[in-house]
């Protein structure tokens, strides 16, 4: 069984200028691996130096709020190598991608924009295509999950949408056996997801703010050196040419792009009993 984890970041509160969704997917034995150790370190941070976590939250962490009230920005920034360690030697996959919120709602517009969702639901569709991708290319595995930390009613609808089109349309392998949205401080893989997405996050604001050639903080370095790490940012120029090629494929048949958008408005996600899909915390 391969698990895929996604986190968001840029969704919540003020709305911010980049909306991002990145996470992590590898076999089961590998997210057990980084399960026992994540949780290792929630129970006895920086090596016992700090009382013990009950969830990781990179923003709590790099401002020091939170369960990480007073501790110094030596003693959170080593916390996070340690996290990201974790990450990189349980041997899992990562993607991200990042999305300029104004230019997007600027040019996708209409049924377009029923179809494609909103930045991050553009984001949670393009998570699909490349974590099924890299399945396809790298494993045997025959069957994929999908797992989601809360998001609103809007987004995890639009999110079943997306997985009923590809549940549909998947070739097998892998066969995809379900998806939810779960609790992050219960299921610890979310909360790794959780620590790639803000890292990625924060690169990508440095490049929208300074330009492509800026230098990538040293924690997006570190994970994109020790392991199979994909990042992506949809600039402008990118958006333009998802609304050119997704109006050009359907300009012969106009009708077909109003029945995309009426399936993915009112689509009405099913919610199957997916055993292997639950908020149970292991011990």
């Amino acid at each position: 069984m391969i698990t895929a984890y996604f986190d968001d970041s840029g969704t919540h509160g003020e709305r911010a200028d980049i909306v991002l969704v990145a996470g992590i997917f590898g076999t089961e034995a590998r997210m057990d691996n980084l399960d026992r150790n994540w949780k290792r370190h929630l129970d006895s941070p920086l090596c016992g130096r700090k009382d013990p976590i009950k969830r990781f939250h990179a923003y709590d962490c790099d401002n020091s709020v939170g369960e990480f009230l007073r501790w110094t920005r030596t003693e959170t920034d080593y916390f996070r190598l340690q996290l990201r360690n974790a990450i990189i030697e349980s041997d899992v996959a990562a993607y991200g991608l990042a999305c300029r919120r104004k230019d997007w709602e600027e040019i996708i517009t209409g049924d377009l924009r029923k179809v494609l969702g909103t930045p991050e639901g553009f984001c949670i569709n393009q998570c699909f295509v490349r974590s099924v991708r890299w399945v396809k290319a790298n494993t045997f595995d025959p069957h994929m999950t999908f797992v989601f930390d809360h998001r609103p009613d809007g987004v995890q609808r639009y999110t079943g949408a997306v997985y009923d089109a590809f549940e549909l349309h998947t070739k097998p392998p892998p066969q995809l056996t379900g998806y939810a949205f779960l609790n992050s401080t219960k299921v610890r893989p979310l909360q790794a997801a959780d620590l790639v997405a803000w890292e990625l996050y924060r690169h990508a604001n440095s490049i929208f703010k300074h330009g492509a050639n800026v230098l990538a903080q040293k924690e997006v370095l570190h994970l994109q050196r020790n392991m199979d790490f994909e990042a992506q940012i949809t600039a402008r120029e990118n958006i333009i040419e998802i609304r050119d090629f997704w109006l050009n494929h359907f300009k012969e048949n106009p009708g077909y792009l109003e029945q995309f958008a009426n399936h993915f408005s009112s689509f009405d996600p099913r919610y199957p009993d997916y055993e292997n899909l639950s908020d149970k915390q292991s011990s």
